[in-house]
Formats: C-alpha cells, sequence, structure tokens
C-alpha cells in the first residue's frame, strides 16, 4: 500500500476557499476545504509529477507567495506544520500546542503543569491524559502521529456541461451537422433540466479532419435551456460561420455560463410571453455589444446618471427624482442664443435650430456643480467654473424645455446658455 503524503496550504483570508480547493485540483484530484484559511491536499502518486515533493511546493509558492504550506505523513501534522512550523523544519514534536488544533481551555490547563509542546504531551500516559483532560487532546495527538484515523471530506469538480458527439466517418453535409447539433442539444437541456439550470453561453465546436477547429458562440439574455430554440440559433449560424473543409470527425457544444433555472410549473389558462426567445435571436443576429438596456447610475449630473449595461443584468429600481426631468436628453447639450431681463433671471425667449421661442412661464433655478472628484477635467465642457443653473421652461405654443445657464456672471467666462432636453 502506497504510503500517504498530506500538504496543508494556508493562506491569509482567501476570498473564496472553494475556487482555491479546485484550483489545487491541477496538482492532485484529492483536495479539501480546511476552514476557515486553509485547503489540505493528498499528494501521494502525484507530487513526482511536478519535481517531487519540493518541486510541488516550489509551484505553489510561485503561485501563491503569501501561503504557509508543510508536508506530513499525517493530515494533522501537515496542518500544525504549515501554521506553526518552521520552513523545511518536519519535527511536529517541537510544536506548540495550539498545532494539535486544540481548544484554548485544554490547553491553558495542561500549561498549567508544564506542558508546552506537542513533544512534551506525547510523553504522558495516554490514559491518564483521557482520564484528566478528556477525550481531545488524546485523539488530536493519535492523528497526528498517525495512530488514529482522521475523516477528510474530499470536494468533488463540479459537473462539466459539455457533450460531444464523434462520427465513424467525417460529415460535411449540411443535414447531417444539423441533425447532429440538435441531439447534442436535445442531450445537454436534459442535462441542465435535470440540475435545475440554465445555460447564459453555448459554445459548439467541430473538429475537422486537419485539425482546425471552428466554433459557433451562442450568448442569451436569461438562462436558457429550450433545445429548440438551441438547435434554431446554431442551425442558423451553421451555415454562415462554419466551412465544413474536407469533413468534420466531431462536434461538441458546451456550456461555459450557467445559472439557477428552476421548473415552472406549466398554466392551464393563457401561456405568459416570454420576452428572451425574441431577444436571444437578436443577441445572436446583431451581436451582444448591440443590445443593452438603461440602468440607473449613481450621479447628479444628467449625462452621467444613466449608464448601458448587458440584457442579462437585473433591472434595477429607478430612484425618483428630486425634481422633474425630461423625456428626452440632448447629449451633447445644444447652444441656444436666450434673452434674460436681469443677469441671475429666467429667460424671457431663446432661438433654437433658427426658431425664437417666446416663454409664458419658467421655474428655476436648480443649480448642478460638478462632481470634479468624480470625473477629470475636460476643456471641451459648456462650464467653466463646474456649475450649472437649470430652468424649465414654456412657450407660447405650450411646448416644454429644459435650458441651463452655464458658469457664473463675472465668473472666468461669459455664461452660455443651452437646451439640454425637452419635455414632450
Amino acid at each position: 500500500m502506497q504510503k500517504r503524503r498530506f500538504l496543508s496550504l494556508a493562506c491569509a483570508g482567501p476570498d473564496d476557499l472553494a475556487a482555491l480547493a479546485l484550483w489545487c485540483q491541477a496538482f492532485t484530484p484529492l483536495t479539501a476545504l480546511d476552514p476557515p484559511d486553509g485547503v489540505m491536499l493528498d499528494i501521494a502518486g502525484c507530487a513526482h509529477l511536478f519535481g517531487g515533493e519540493t518541486g510541488l511546493l516550489a509551484r505553489l509558492a510561485a503561485r501563491l507567495p503569501n501561503a504557509r504550506m508543510a508536508v506530513a505523513d499525517t493530515a494533522a501534522a501537515a496542518w500544525g506544520l504549515a501554521r506553526y512550523g518552521k520552513p523545511g523544519s518536519p519535527d511536529i514534536l517541537l510544536l506548540p500546542l495550539a498545532a494539535l488544533r486544540l481548544a484554548p481551555e485544554p490547553i491553558a490547563r495542561l500549561r498549567r503543569i508544564g506542558i508546552r509542546t506537542i513533544g512534551q504531551l506525547a510523553r504522558l500516559p495516554r490514559a491518564g491524559l483521557v482520564a484528566g483532560y478528556g477525550q481531545a487532546p488524546a485523539l488530536r495527538l493519535a492523528q497526528a502521529l498517525g495512530e488514529a484515523p482522521e475523516v477528510i471530506r474530499f470536494i468533488t469538480a463540479p459537473p462539466e456541461w459539455r457533450e460531444a458527439e464523434p462520427f465513424m466517418e467525417p460529415l460535411w453535409l449540411p443535414a447531417q451537422l444539423q441533425a447532429a447539433l440538435t441531439k447534442l442539444a436535445a442531450r445537454l437541456c436534459a442535462r441542465l433540466t435535470a440540475a435545475t439550470l440554465g445555460a447564459t453561453a453555448l459554445t459548439a465546436r467541430f473538429y475537422r479532419v486537419d485539425r482546425a477547429c471552428p466554433a459557433i458562440h451562442l450568448a442569451f439574455a436569461a438562462p436558457c435551456r429550450d433545445e429548440a430554440q438551441i438547435a434554431k440559433l446554431l442551425i442558423e449560424k451553421l451555415a454562415q460561420e462554419i466551412d465544413p473543409g474536407f469533413g468534420i470527425e466531431a462536434v461538441a457544444l458546451e456550456a461555459p455560463l450557467t445559472e439557477p433555472l428552476a421548473l415552472v410549473q406549466q398554466d392551464m389558462g393563457a401561456k405568459p410571453p416570454d420576452y428572451a426567445r425574441p431577444l436571444n435571436t437578436l443577441l445572436n443576429r446583431l451581436g451582444s455589444t448591440r443590445i443593452w438596456r438603461v440602468a440607473p447610475h449613481a450621479s447628479h449630473i444628467p449625462e452621467f446618471a444613466t449608464e448601458r449595461v448587458t440584457v442579462k443584468a437585473q433591472p434595477v429600481a429607478w430612484p425618483k427624482p428630486h425634481h422633474p426631468r425630461p423625456l428626452r436628453l440632448l447629449n451633447p447639450p445644444v447652444l441656444i442664443t436666450a434673452i434674460a431681463p436681469v443677469p441671475d433671471d429666467p429667460p424671457v425667449q431663446f432661438t433654437w435650430d433658427g426658431k425664437t421661442h417666446r416663454l409664458r412661464w419658467a421655474t428655476g433655478p436648480e443649480r448642478i456643480a460638478r462632481d470634479w472628484w468624480a470625473h477629470p477635467h475636460d476643456p471641451t465642457r459648456p462650464e467653466a467654473e463646474k456649475i450649472r443653473d437649470y430652468y424649465q421652461v414654456e412657450d407660447m405654443e405650450a411646448a416644454r424645455f429644459w435650458l441651463f445657464r452655464a458658469g457664473l456672471h463675472e465668473g472666468v467666462a461669459v455664461p452660455r446658455w443651452y437646451l439640454h432636453g425637452l419635455f414632450a
């Protein structure tokens, strides 16, 4: 029987311990979470693939420079050496009692009788140790010395959402490839349904006899496992993006990105509309960069108060503005000519695109100052002092506009008027 060897890896506050344990499976298939700060690896039979234990430790140290690592015959000994041992020293008898993962109370009681290291603890009679201090010190000591077993729950990698189909003879006819894609879509969607998941991205790979591997990439507006829709989108792109060359030996369909998608009870009445289906078609015909939705952005500057997000992003509630905002915002603002009776009063008329608008009422001003700490200085912007005074105005024809005066009187530049939005 091969001798067991364990590697304990301790990191200072890892962001995701499960992700670290999965990453460590590149070195051994047996990795276990060791909360709150570590991962345990069983490296028996694997170390020689990386230049022995020394080479394996060197590789891990290069990727995780701040981690502490140690190798021992038992998991408990490796844990203690990684956290309390000196680099290169395999002797656990010199380690403090805390290296046995004991609670503070038995450690304090043992220290009262002069027991401070594992070596001193090992010299005590086991029966007397159990009688005086309970099962924990004796059990932890036996596990560290290899005299008692320790249960380690190794994790398994998440399932690979991939289906592949090899062919006895290379395929090149479109009908054959369409049938293969339909079959793979059905198999993959059946697995996703069983796991209550949906794909948010799909890739179909075509392995040609000349070793080329063209691919089709799909994106979805929402998690999807509709095999008919997936097959239709793949077949639409098949003739445009895939050249079978001298034949295709295998086809694979994989879902690199998945999200939870619960089963839905079918209603006896009218079926609610599925808006994701037309969005999926547009995403894959026009490209994901050409379809987006508008979401609120935390800024009081009107042109920065919104941002473009992907259609897959969750909807965000729009905050209620403190002051009315126009339905249409002009970006950039349009320079206009305005007349105001007093420099700081609202305008009585303005000229835009060759037409003069006489105003019958106006409200304001609403002063908005530029958040200079969030955006770098832009010399092309209209306000020199980074201050705008906004007015809601209505002309004699009942058309409402959103105007602002950029700058201050007696400031560094002459104030100018701009049209920034239309209310109707």
